[in-house]
């Protein structure tokens, strides 16, 4: 049976969630599969995991039932117990890792060089979708219209940071580390005083940060499977609506839906999702996306539809969207992964990355 090393945890700020993510990918391809469960601590160690596959929420997996694991190029995923270094057999690797460190094309890096085939994104776009001003670059050079936006670096001087809202159109503007997978370190802001505040939190997690407009309007998300050259499908797009002046957490908060209302499939019109359809499957092509990611956009009062963001690894625990979006459009998770990676080891056979 093939065997499926499954990433989990790393060393960003979601850890928690990339846990509770592959809780639920175990769970979906429980039985289809050997899983070969390879868990990264928070500070950066590799461990197998050989304990209850149904309790890796959280750091007690890494306390018991673990031996190290290291990378090693050409050989592969090699465990280094107390037997000595061993080949741990794996066929192809899925990373269910968000945020530096996981998602950001460095992890995918060292599959490569390990020579272990991987699901999703390669190296350049895991590195393009995380930095949002490169995303935003390339998506507006396909022709998708992004919000303005500009960079700030750490240290920039304080006429730089007082000017950028006004490039931006002025306030609010949405303040965000440069790189990252989802809410944290984001910060919306009316005033100069806000701002600030904002700028300092960005720039506490990354040495740039991104100062782009406020949209008006709603978030949809578009679940992309596939690739340019193979062709792509979708998932339902869902629609977020939001009560109040906040804006979506889905995985800061006790209660995700507070102030949110999560509707999938979205109540938009014919029109509006095949310009919703066709844009994201323009930026999902244009940032050289492969395997699964999700396309993130805004849609106008005005009906103008606006990139936001990719995420390259999104959620896949059980509430979040990507699952909920591929079930909406009669796709179970189970069954999307395992189609992913039996395409995975067909394109390695063949010698294709």
């Amino acid at each position: 049976m093939t065997n499926v090393a499954i990433l989990f945890g790393g060393t960003s700020t979601e850890h928690d969630i990339s846990c509770t993510s592959a809780e639920n990918v175990v769970a979906c391809l429980s039985g289809r599969f050997d899983l070969t469960l390879v868990g990264i601590t928070r500070d950066g160690r590799w461990l197998r995991y050989s304990g209850d596959p149904t309790k890796l929420a959280g750091d007690a997996w890494a306390g018991h039932d673990c031996e190290p694991v290291a990378l090693a190029p050409g050989e592969g995923l090699v465990a280094q117990g107390e037997r000595g270094a061993r080949p741990l057999g794996v066929d192809v690797a899925l990373p269910v890792l968000h945020g530096q460190g996981g998602e950001d094309g460095t992890v995918q890096g060292a599959l490569e060089v390990a020579g272990v085939p991987y699901v999703g994104c390669g190296v350049m776009a895991s590195a393009v979708c995380m930095d949002k001003d490169a995303a935003h670059r390339l998506a507006a050079a396909a022709g998708v219209r992004s919000p303005r936006c500009a960079v700030l670096y750490r240290g920039s001087s304080d006429q730089a940071r007082q000017a950028v809202p006004g490039a931006c159109g002025g306030f609010p503007v949405f303040v965000k580390p440069a790189r990252g997978g989802s809410s944290i370190g984001v910060s919306k802001a009316s005033d100069e005083a806000e701002y600030a505040a904002a700028l300092d939190a960005a720039l506490a997690l990354d040495e740039k940060a991104c100062v782009e407009e406020a949209i008006v309007g709603m978030e949809v998300g578009c679940a992309v499977v596939g690739d340019a050259v193979r062709g792509t499908r979708m998932g339902a797009v869902d629609q977020i609506v939001i009560s109040g002046d906040g804006f979506f957490r889905i995985h800061l908060e006790d209660d995700p839906g507070a102030n949110t209302e999560l509707r999938c499939p979205a109540e938009l019109p014919d029109a509006v999702l095949e310009r919703v359809h066709t844009a994201a499957t323009t930026v999902y092509e244009a940032l050289g996306c492969e395997g699964f990611a999700r396309v993130d956009l805004f849609v106008t009062p005005d009906d103008e539809v606006v990139f936001n963001e990719v995420n390259s690894t999104p959620g896949l625990t059980y509430y979040s969207r990507f699952p909920q979006m591929m079930r909406a459009a009669g796709h179970e998770l189970g069954d999307v992964l395992a189609e992913l990676v039996e395409e995975r080891l067909a394109r390695a056979a063949e010698g294709l990355r």
